[in-house]
């Protein structure tokens, strides 16, 4: 048979097969196939096999009319075929005996069984996508009318930010991280935020489908599963659409947890326009949209008051609290009555409340305490930094005297371009090319001070078949993704050259930033207070280069391809970071540090307790590279069933950080599990060097635990990526189809690339020292003007104490890629031409799946000192991603669709599910005993999306004589998105190592000592915090992971449209919209530290208030 020349990758596509009998039910073997595209035009021919058997495959998504010819039988034709994305229809065409002059019509119906596939997934169309509510005009809000998607609420994308509220759905009980956008065929994905790259256009939409547990081999990469969307092409009509879309605040409802509306301005406006260049031939399609949002905004701080600028800290900076008692950290000495203990004296005040001038080793002799500082001991850097601050102002809200109104504003521009050639009657190639560029601008958090977020990029896909044989056709899809991103933040009181360069010499001469020095200014992190600092980093960007060719081949009633992918990731970032960490430590009695002690005049006095310098400027990420081979059959057995089956290799190859030609290649990475810090290769001696990437010890000998890493690569290749699939289908009846699967899935894409750039160990390749916690009890030298502790010449070189200063998150070097082993068994009916039901059990395990929690401490509770029982004391307890995870998920899933009938159609999708893992334990060395559900578990998910072109005025239903009544009643059209859910899961934490196992994040989890919850929850008694009570020293809490649920969502979006027809192709349509239509507030997570005042308490919302927006629409 002939494969179309429409065909390319089966992901972005779709396809129609069947099997020609005569009236007997023998098959008719010398039949000819014609599929005819409705809306270009474009007709291709095939002819059956010696088994009865055709098949049409890679077809664009539209209309298609097929026709059936055979020498002794009547003509066959079926119009108004639907073919959907990532979907093979089944067309089985029985013929009757007559004259080939005499044809038989009949209309497709208006929903298909999926008889070829046990594939999960729900195909959202056109009409659906182009005239459902959706807030800011995002699509990613339509990824809840899938079975099996759970979207816990707005998720925003600090890479690269989208309009509207984007949704990142858990597919599956996986990792939303492990959701895969696909754009024609070509993966839509940023590496460096996780989240989508370039959102299309709504209107650009054709449809997309939301696929997983595919029995196809072709698709890998994800665990949870691919959102495959499809644009539109050109036909052979002209067509085109222009639209204005407008919010503000003066419709929109109060947050009940806010005193006001902020102001708003919102306009989203564009168009499109389509058609042929040449008739049945070649087509284009072009669009762009613009999104400009300006959010009222207002930022309390609190800056540190004149008072305790001159020394006075005997308040708070409301000037009413009293402030914690402060100590002087030069008295510091040891306790003549216990020679293990240190202790300090307090401030000394004169009778008159003037601080007592100091001695030359900073003590103070005679007076009384007080929380007042000498002239003298106070920081000249500390004195001139803080007259940048604005002067403190009267506010609301405890413990701030600062406000900033500076507004949110963000802006979008996209573009778009698709053309589609139909190159000879046995080529096509098609290709699209999409644009972005989004600035958004915050305040920095006080006045004077911005933050900019800018994201500019591109999407880039082509696909091409060839028709070989009449039975081999092979297609080629090559995709092109490049982000940047741009974060910098700026205080228009810090001058470069005559502040940053004589306070912070080491702060210069970098390889990127300002000013006529090259210099930044450090971060003052004074907890607390305002943080403000001048950078201009983390540059970001995604550039993957990718391709699938592809060969299908029919032999019988096999319909065989084999494949292969490559994928060439590369994130390029600068990593240059400087801060200076204050807490109240320095200033605290030493034997009382909870009580006492304050962070500002630690700053005041100049005593930071640390801080980290780092200069990294690799240019390139060394790219990472995913290959896979896979071969697939499609084996028709009967006319009933259909069994494909196949298996597909995946080799990952992780990029390492950096390059050896602008020296970043020597980053290394802690192995905390091993005791060993890894690094690819010796750069030499610092001695010899000068500077870094250097060992600095005098012969240039690795230090103890240092080693070279394995290949000299920090990341290892992984090569047993095997995932075999096989899948069923079977027609039990005409309108029964029984369906069944089970496959291996691993992840190449979703998680690993964030984890790599994240993780990487900045000795000795980096011109990076950090000194994440000194807190020494003496004054030891380091200063607001080296908060490092130590000397750094012109030449910055690597902390000389080695990498185990360093605190970072952790990649294991022995890191294996996710994978998950997945099945599913359903049934589809369908009731009609126009409504189907499909019920599915769904299950899957994970394994190797990203496990993110603390190691390095000691394994088990018990008394003393904790670093003793380190597995290895010279690594600080950090945080570390290894593939130590499991995951398991159950769910039953049904869905019910109605396509377009007499104006109406819907989709209701139901899921009850249990999803549970390892993840956030407090016993991390004992997994197991932390098995419990996910923090991303939705037990139960509804949505309900419609339709209706209301059965009024011309042409409808109900009518009227009079043409000025049918203007008025007809037209009219109402849609609608329903999304009930229950909570999310959550449970009770509380800070303080009562195991004694070394940690210092507020990990325990209480006993539980009663029944927390209550029988009429509110927001301010959420749940009972006397249920829980403190685990005994030297033990892990009894309280289970994420027991308790939150508030359960309902929010119902719904609009009105009024269409007024200006000519027969040309129409106006006025749309109003609104979002949370009933206003119902879904409450957010209630304050589960049961050490808190406030425990069972919510101060937030999970969901968006009523929002109310207006449109025109002008379709010609």
């Amino acid at each position: 048979m002939v494969l179309p020349a429409v065909s390319y990758s089966q992901i972005n596509t779709g396809g129609i097969l069947g099997r020609v009998t005569d009236p007997s039910g023998a098959v008719v073997a010398n039949a000819k196939v014609t599929l005819a595209n409705l809306g270009t035009g474009v007709e291709v021919e095939g002819s059956v096999t010696p088994t009865g058997d055709y098949a049409f495959r890679g077809l664009a998504p539209g209309m298609y009319k097929l026709t059936v010819t055979a020498p002794g039988f009547t003509t066959f034709e079926e119009t108004n075929i639907p073919v959907t994305v990532a979907t093979t229809a089944n067309r089985d065409v029985q013929l009757t005996l007559g004259a080939t002059t005499t044809a038989v019509t009949v209309t497709a119906s208006a929903v298909a069984l999926q008889t070829a596939s046990a594939q999960l997934g729900t195909t959202v169309g056109e009409r659906e996508v182009r005239d459902l509510p959706l807030n800011g005009r995002n699509f990613t809000q339509l990824l809840v009318m899938t079975a099996g998607a759970a979207s816990p609420g707005t998720t925003g994308i600090w890479g690269n930010p989208q309009a509207g509220d984007y949704r990142q759905p858990s597919i599956n009980g996986q990792d939303t991280n492990s959701t895969g956008f696909v754009l024609d065929g070509t993966n839509n994905r940023s590496n460096f935020s996780g989240g989508i790259s370039v959102a299309p256009i709504v209107d650009d939409i054709e449809e997309f489908k939301v696929v997983s547990h595919s029995d196809s081999v072709e698709y890998t990469g994800y665990l949870g599963g691919y959102v495959n969307v499809v644009t539109k092409s050109g036909t052979n009509n002209y067509h085109g659409a222009a639209w204005e879309f407008l919010r503000n605040d003066k419709l929109d409802a109060r947050n009940p947890f806010l005193p006001n509306v902020n102001p708003l301005k919102q306009n989203q406006f564009g168009g499109n326009f389509g058609g042929p260049i040449i008739h049945n031939r070649l087509f284009a399609f072009g669009s762009y949209q613009g999104f400009r949002q300006r959010i009222g905004s207002t930022s309390y701080y609190a800056v540190p008051t004149p008072a305790q600028i001159a020394g006075d800290f005997t308040y708070k900076v409301d000037g009413v609290t009293p402030e914690l008692p402060i100590y002087n950290i030069y008295s510091t000495r040891v306790d003549p009555n216990d020679p293990t203990n240190h202790i300090r004296d307090r401030f000394m005040c004169d009778a008159g409340g003037a601080p007592i001038a100091p001695n030359a080793d900073g003590t103070q002799t005679g007076g009384t305490a007080c929380n007042k500082v000498p002239t003298a001991l106070l920081n000249p850097f500390a004195l001139h930094y803080a007259t940048l601050f604005p002067a403190p102002v009267s506010t609301p809200v405890p413990l701030t005297n600062g406000l900033d109104t500076a507004p949110q504003k963000q802006s979008q521009d996209f573009w778009n371009v698709r053309g589609d050639y139909q190159i000879s009657s046995s080529q096509q190639i098609s290709g699209r090319y999409s644009h972005i560029n989004s600035p958004n601008t915050t305040s920095g958090g006080i006045i004077g001070s911005s933050f900019l977020r800018d994201s500019f990029g591109y999407n880039i896909a082509a696909n091409y078949s060839y028709t070989i044989t009449p039975s081999t056709v092979f297609h080629a899809n090559f995709g092109h993704t490049w982000i940047n991103l741009h974060l910098s933040s700026v205080w228009d009181k810090l001058d470069y050259d005559s502040f940053v360069f004589p306070v912070w010499p080491w702060a210069c001469n970098l390889s990127t930033g300002f000013g006529s020095h090259n210099c930044w200014a450090p971060l003052q992190n004074i907890p607390g207070y305002a943080q403000v600092n001048n950078f201009n980093t983390h540059v970001g960007q995604t550039n993957i280069w990718e391709g699938t060719p592809t060969l299908d081949h029919i032999h019988g009633n096999h319909f065989i391809k084999v494949g292969g992918t490559f994928a060439r990731h590369r994130i390029w970032a600068v990593t240059q970071r400087m801060f200076a960490n204050y807490s109240n430590v320095q200033t605290a009695d030493l034997n009382n540090l909870g009580n006492t002690g304050a962070s500002v005049a630690s700053f005041m006095l100049g005593l930071p307790y640390g801080g980290e310098m780092a200069d990294t400027y690799p240019g390139t990420q060394q790219p990472s590279w995913t290959w896979g081979g896979f071969a697939q059959d499609q084996w028709k057995i009967s006319s009933k069933l259909t069994l494909n089956y196949g298996l597909r290799w995946d080799l990952f190859n992780p990029g390492q950080y950096g390059t050896k030609g602008t020296t970043n290649y020597y980053s290394g990475r802690m192995d905390v599990l091993r005791g060993i810090y890894w690094i690819p290769a010796n750069p030499g001696s610092c001695a010899q060097k000068g500077a870094a990437p250097c060992i600095p010890t005098p012969d240039g000998s690795l230090p103890a635990h240092v080693e070279i890493a394995p290949n000299h690569k920090i990341s290892q290749v992984v090569w047993d990526n095997w995932a075999p699939r096989i899948g069923l289908a079977y027609r039990l009846r005409g309108n029964t189809v029984l369906r069944a699967g089970i496959g291996r899935y691993y992840d190449t894409w979703g998680n690993v690339d964030v984890l790599i750039v994240q993780s990487e160990g900045l000795w000795p390749d980096s011109k990076a020292v950090a000194a994440a916690n000194r807190n020494s009890i003496y004054f030891d030298g380091t200063t607001t003007e080296n908060p490092l502790g130590i000397v750094i010449g012109a030449g910055k070189q690597p902390d000389p104490n080695g990498p185990f200063n360093l605190v970072r998150n952790w990649l294991d070097p022995a890191y294996k890629n996710p994978y998950v082993d997945q099945w599913n068994v359903g049934i589809e009916q369908q009731f009609g031409p126009s409504t189907m039901l499909e019920v599915n059990y769904v299950g899957s395990r994970g394994r190797r799946t990203v496990w993110n929690n603390f190691l390095g401490q000691a394994p088990t509770p018990g008394p003393g000192d904790p670093t003793l029982r380190q597995p290895f004391s010279y690594i600080p307890p950090a945080q570390v991603y290894t593939d130590w995870g499991r995951n398991w998920y159950n769910a039953l899933q049904l869905t019910m669709k109605r396509r377009a009938v007499r104006g109406l159609s819907y989709q209701l999708v139901y899921t009850w599910s249990k999803n549970e893992d390892l993840n956030g334990g407090q016993d991390d060395y004992h997994l197991m005993n932390e098995k419990g559900i996910s923090g991303n578990n939705l037990a139960h998910v509804l949505a309900f999306g419609w339709t209706y072109e209301m059965p009024f005025g011309k042409g409808k239903k109900f009518s009227s004589s009079s043409r000025a009544a049918n203007a008025i009643i007809g037209g009219w059209q109402l849609n609608g998105l329903l999304q009930v859910t229950s909570g999310l899961p959550y449970g009770m934490y509380y800070c303080g190592d009562t195991a004694n196992v070394g940690r210092t994040d507020c990990y325990m989890r209480p006993n539980m000592v009663g029944n927390p919850k209550v029988s009429n929850p509110t927001i301010s008694r959420w749940f009972d915090p006397s249920a829980f009570a403190v685990a005994a020293n030297y033990t892990f809490g009894n309280s289970p992971r994420n027991f308790l649920q939150t508030d359960g969502l309902f929010n119902l979006d719904s609009s009105i449209f009024r269409n007024f027809a200006i000519t027969e192709k040309t129409s106006l349509q006025f749309r109003f919209e609104a979002f949370n239509i009933t206003n119902t507030p879904t409450w957010g997570y209630p304050n589960t530290n049961i050490q808190s005042g406030s425990a069972g308490v919510i101060g937030g919302t999970r969901s968006t208030e009523r929002q109310l927006q207006f449109a025109l629409k002008l379709y010609f």
